[in-house]
């Protein structure tokens, strides 16, 4: 049974390894916390799940109102982190070599160079104009809308799925 977090019993702070902390009454605590958005995952800042590093819930925060301001600063630093999803502008390349890929990509959050699996295994089709790609560290970008991408970029991607 989740229990709902009443944010005035609720304390959240940075651990010395980078992790987070959670003290909740006074007398339970977690460590290696982290925050998770309850479905529907677009609610964005609504029913945040916290669970410690061993996967046990410590309860659902209803949203961030009454959550002190540096404490809800790493909650939203948490879960920028964890939802990151950068959406890729521009495929400048697509190199093949022993069974992985290599991407130059411009994305919304600058340029960089994505190593994946086989493509077959890398990209993946939300709908026939939409794609998600993970790399091999297990980070996803999303291509929204392939249509929308320069001619050159649809070509190299079209090329290789």
């Amino acid at each position: 049974m989740s229990l709902y977090l009443n944010p005035q019993n609720l304390h959240i702070e940075k651990a010395s390894d980078g992790t987070l902390r959670a003290t909740i009454e006074g007398n339970r605590c977690g460590i290696h916390v982290e925050v998770l958005r309850a479905f529907p995952i677009s609610s964005g800042e609504k029913d945040l799940v916290l669970r410690d590093g061993g996967g046990k819930e410590l309860g659902i925060l209803a949203d961030l109102q009454g959550v002190e301001s540096a404490q809800c600063n790493l909650l939203q630093a948490s879960l920028a982190n964890r939802y990151f999803l950068p959406k890729i502008t521009k495929i400048n390349s697509i190199f093949e070599r022993f069974g992985s890929a290599l991407w130059d990509v411009e994305t919304d959050r600058g340029a960089t160079q994505i190593t994946t699996k086989a493509l077959h295994e890398a990209i993946y089709e939300v709908t026939p104009t939409r794609f998600m790609l993970r790399d091999t560290e297990e980070n996803r970008y999303e291509i929204p809308d392939l249509s929308a991408l320069d001619e050159g970029s649809r070509q190299r991607f079209s090329g290789k799925v």
